[in-house]
């Protein structure tokens, strides 16, 4: 599971995110917990057995599943939640930026 607070927090903290939509977006997962267990024991049986056409399989499914995430009403209220407290924070942000701004021009 995703620790979701954690991925938030450091996304806020970080200031490298050129696009925030595409950031907040990666955020979600792009498999189900059900198909995580699936896909991480094909994984282990096509290393175990050195069998190609599987790791092929997997890395074009893998590639599928990010371009096309399923985005369910759940997670579209989850990203559109994520991105209001998203465009909150940058505005604190710039809110505690001008006021102290402002202190310093006081002094």
């Amino acid at each position: 599971m995703i620790d979701f607070e954690k991925e938030f927090n450091d996304f806020i903290v970080s200031n490298n995110n050129a696009d925030p939509v595409t950031a907040i977006y990666n955020l979600f997962p792009d498999l189900s917990d059900e198909q995580i267990k699936i896909f991480l024991q094909l994984d282990y049986m096509a290393n175990k057995y050195n069998v190609i056409q599987i790791k092929m399989f997997l890395q074009t499914y893998l590639k599928h599943k990010r371009s096309n995430k399923n985005m369910t009403f759940a997670n579209m209220l989850s990203f559109r939640k994520t991105l209001e407290s998203y465009s909150l924070a940058e505005h604190l942000k710039g809110v505690k930026i001008a006021s102290q701004n402002m202190q310093r021009e006081e002094k």
